[in-house]
């Protein structure tokens, strides 16, 4: 397994850091949860649709957004666009379980960096956090009967490794140091994965490709965000810093809505979409045991998913089980 590309290097947080975390609202919230608030503007990087590696090519949102006919405003999520309520008579762009999440692109994130470097003073002296709960090291999988495989060598040095971590509301970072391109220093480590913070010296900007988000959210001046969204190698919108992270069309609200009410009163329910169907059973909790909810997920795209999920008593079952079918409806679409 790969070091850092050269020539980033990694390092450990120090107290200059701390504006960021007095910077950021509460979390999993609106952007500025994500991005630190005080920017002059700010974009959002969509993360492609599907990606060449994963793929036959590059799809991009906006051809999602021709295909389905639903318009890519600048509130859209990826199903948005790609879970219309009615099914289009041609067939879908993409295969994929949908965009990545917590990563760029690397043909992005190599457009990112150049512009990036001509807003900040300090080009060559920027700092990057990636997520802690990345499993770069590790036992590989061996094939059945094979010998048990040597545990893979850590590419964060046990100084780093163990020290302390930038830490940020319900995440932990592990820092490296280098100029605005190493933002894919840490591309070699697996999965062609990004950087998911980055921010100069000076801080004229800031990065953020959050774990569980398919875009990426950049803060800066308002000329910065008018460069990234018109540059025709991106795709990108611009944001405000109120803009919350999560929305629910209207109609996928009803759908899920109605079909809960029916698993609690039936204890069965089928949700059939534009992409593919949801079946779910409920189990209900007694004074004795755990119920439980289990979904089959069957995707247009070929893409088959099962899962159980416990309840017990104390829970609010309505809540539950809409949180559930609600993301075996999405899942039809994104990762």
């Amino acid at each position: 397994m790969d070091e850092l590309r050269a020539p980033a290097t990694w390092t450990t947080p120090t107290e200059e850091w701390d504006w960021i975390a007095e910077r950021l609202g509460p979390f999993a919230t609106s952007v500025t949860s994500v991005v630190p608030a005080g920017f002059s503007g700010y974009a959002r990087i969509l993360h492609p649709a599907e990606e060449p590696a994963t793929g036959d090519r590059l799809v991009r949102w906006s051809e999602v957004a021709r295909w389905s006919g639903v318009e890519l405003r600048p509130d859209a999520h990826f199903h948005t666009v790609a879970l219309p309520e009615v099914r289009p008579e041609a067939p879908a762009p993409w295969r994929s379980q949908g965009p990545a999440q917590g990563r760029l692109y690397l043909p992005d994130a190599d457009v990112l960096a150049e512009i990036l470097r001509r807003h900040t003073a300090t080009p060559e002296e920027c700092f990057f956090g990636l997520w802690d709960g990345y499993g770069f090291a590790g036992v590989p999988f061996v094939a059945v009967g094979s010998p048990p495989a040597a545990p893979l060598p850590d590419p964060v040095p046990p100084a780093v490794r163990h020290a302390q971590r930038l830490q940020l509301p319900e995440r932990g970072y592990l820092c490296y140091r280098g100029p605005v391109e190493a933002i894919t220093a840490t591309a070699g480590l697996g999965g062609d994965q990004t950087a998911n913070l980055a921010w100069p010296a000076d801080r004229a900007w800031f990065v953020a490709s959050e774990i569980d988000l398919p875009w990426t959210y950049v803060g800066g001046t308002i000329a910065l965000v008018d460069e990234i969204c018109t540059d025709q190698r991106l795709e990108a919108l611009p944001a405000s810093p109120t803009d919350p992270l999560s929305r629910l069309e209207d109609w996928v609200d009803h759908l899920v809505e109605e079909a809960t009410a029916e698993l609690i009163g039936t204890d069965h329910v089928v949700i059939d979409t534009s992409r593919g169907s949801v079946e779910a059973w409920l189990e209900h909790p007694t004074r004795w045991h755990s119920g439980a909810i289990r979904t089959e997920r069957v995707g247009d795209n070929g893409v088959r998913g099962s899962s159980g999920t416990p309840l017990h008593r104390s829970q609010d079952l309505h809540r539950a089980a809409r949180f559930v079918l609600l993301h075996a409806v999405l899942g039809l679409v994104e990762e």
